[in-house]
């Protein structure tokens, strides 16, 4: 039954939303297998998956809205993000594990400047390696059908806080990098019902370290998901995501237009392809979302990947 309800566990236990005005963003869903109690041996896995976000309507509050138009602001247009995320996870024993994320952005960014001349459209292009993220995890509790555990670990700074357009540096909540050290702290619980697992999980995220001038906000994060093997080797999935973040802080943030409140229904289904090989794709689609002042937002995303363990 295990290896049957191995996709359906597809969910991340230390996400690394980010959720600015100017649109740098990753899926909110969780794809850490190794908190929903699926996984039964010590181990190597790999798990590659790539995300597509198109931010592209301004929403101030709860309500969509326009450009300003201001003299001497600028208005967002567009964030296109492309991401590719690879996570190495390795399990000692049943109780610990460590895992390293690395993720690798490919980003557009446009926005129109206000000049008191007539508008004058800026956009930025890059594709870099974003903040790696290094977490353990440590198994509290083991039950025949139940499991509970914590995970803790840091966020590093690995990610350039300097791309520009070759005569303007970007915003620092578009850069590929925060250019924090951020502590993770995180506690889940699973259960597995017959053909059925389900899980809830809360992480919190703050910053230990700031660079430069700029303070990415707290985030917490709660998830909570079921899986259904439906059949050998299809399983459904269903998933709803929450995330809170406080506004950034510091002279290089945009602390008017940053944070804010989100809630996230995430469904998908996974394939077992092989014995120790998992495929899978999720849609994200925004149920609720309360920003911070004027920022972009996307009306869905979309997640695929493949997992494979050895």
């Amino acid at each position: 039954m295990k290896s049957r309800l191995l996709p359906a566990a597809v969910m991340l236990a230390v996400s690394t939303p980010v959720f600015a005005h100017c649109g740098g963003a990753f899926c909110t869903l969780n794809t850490n297998w190794d908190t929903q109690g699926v996984w039964d041996k010590p181990g190597v896995r790999i798990d590659l998956r790539a995300e597509y976000i198109d931010l592209d309507q301004l929403r101030e509050g709860t309500h969509k809205t326009g450009p300003a138009g201001v003299v001497d602001t600028h208005d967002e247009v567009r964030t296109l993000n492309r991401n590719f995320i690879g996570t190495l996870d390795y399990s000692f024993s049943p109780e610990w594990g460590v895992s390293l994320r690395v993720p690798l952005m490919n980003r557009y960014h446009n926005h129109i400047f206000n000049n008191a001349a007539g508008p004058e459209s800026e956009t930025w292009r890059f594709t870099e390696i974003g903040d790696i993220q290094a977490v353990a995890r440590y198994a509290f509790y083991q039950g025949m059908n139940d499991t509970a555990g914590v995970r803790f670990g840091l966020k590093l700074p690995t990610g350039s806080i300097s791309q520009s357009n070759g005569s303007e540096k970007a915003e620092r909540s578009l850069q590929p990098g925060t250019g924090s050290t951020d502590g993770v702290l995180g506690l889940y619980y699973n259960r597995r019902e017959g053909a059925a697992n389900w899980f809830v999980q809360g992480t919190w995220q703050q910053v230990i370290h700031e660079r430069d001038d700029f303070r990415p906000g707290r985030q917490l994060a709660l998830d909570a998901g079921v899986s259904y093997a439906a059949t050998p080797d299809w399983s459904l999935m269903l998933q709803v995501n929450a995330q809170h973040k406080s506004r950034d802080s510091g002279a290089n943030a945009e602390a008017e237009d940053s944070g804010g409140r989100y809630v996230f229904l995430t469904p998908g289904v996974s394939y077992k392809a092989s014995k120790d090989i998992q495929v899978y794709g999720f849609i994200q689609k925004p149920i609720y979302q309360d920003v911070n002042g004027v920022q972009l937002t996307a009306d869905w995303s979309a997640a695929m990947g493949v997992s494979m363990q050895f």
